[in-house]
């Protein structure tokens, strides 16, 4: 009696799991569809993602070269000031020497 009241409950229990599942069926393309949009969600934002990480290192390449080429800008400065140099040539040879650098 005992091993049938344990078979009967086990059964119950599988019946109920059953008889979910099959509640859920309709809902089925309803939640596709959802999982679906998120998908392509998540994809667009990979997408965004990768771009900016490019350009974040564009961007960090562009500020290492500009960094190095501040000694440079900063040493012809000081060598026209001692010369006497006026202040729009210093503007000038500055802007040439940035161009240089960012042809390179």
């Amino acid at each position: 009696m005992v091993h049938l009241l344990e078979l009967a409950v086990t059964f119950i229990e599988r019946l109920e799991n059953h008889l979910e599942t099959i509640k859920n069926i309709p809902h089925l393309d309803e939640n596709l569809k959802k999982m679906s949009m998120a998908l392509a969600k998540m994809d667009m934002l990979v997408t965004e993602t990768e771009e900016l990480a490019e350009n974040i290192l564009k961007w960090r390449e562009q500020q290492k070269e500009v960094s190095s080429s501040i000694p440079k800008i900063l040493a012809e400065e000081n060598y026209l000031h001692k010369h006497d140099v006026t202040m729009p040539s210093l503007l000038f040879t500055s802007k040439v020497h940035v161009q240089t650098v960012n042809v390179k």
